[in-house]
């Protein structure tokens, strides 16, 4: 089996890589950055989703399994959950569990300038964000060395 991710939280979905390696145990060994509205953090619950699917190359992807979770913006750590199928022949029937972790990064304050425009470019706002944290952290490992 070539095992991926769709991973959503708070209403946005990303993608892990295709395990090819690990068959029907599949590992990744991913990060996955998402901007969580302010809203989710002041009601302490964020919504998430993940799905497990198995890329086929001539036809559809299969739908493997399903976890979801709301995470709460004050954890931090590691959780494993089971994993349930969402079939008619099997609803709510567990087959596997999945480890996960996250953690709530910095606040950051996005400004749009231009409010009807709804294509607003996030990747490279994050990218511009890691590379300040990077020349930060340099900064920090040189000034202490």
């Amino acid at each position: 089996m070539k095992v991926y991710a769709k991973v959503t939280v708070a209403g946005r979905s990303k993608y892990t890589e295709v395990d090819v390696v690990n068959k029907k145990n599949p590992e990744w060994n991913a990060t996955l950055c998402f901007i969580v509205p302010e809203e989710y953090i002041v009601r302490g619950e964020i919504p998430a989703y993940i799905e497990l699917f198995c890329r086929r190359s001539l036809s559809y992807d299969k739908y493997i399994g399903e976890l979801n979770l709301t995470l709460s913006p004050y954890y931090k750590g590691e959780c494993t959950l089971l994993v349930r199928r969402n079939d008619d022949s099997n609803r709510n029937k567990s087959f596997g569990s999945l480890k996960f972790s996250y953690e709530l990064g910095d606040k950051v304050l996005v400004v749009v300038s231009n409010p009807s425009s709804s294509s607003m470019n996030y990747t490279r706002i994050i990218n511009l964000l890691k590379i300040g944290v990077g020349v930060a952290s340099l900064m920090v490992t040189t000034l202490s060395s």
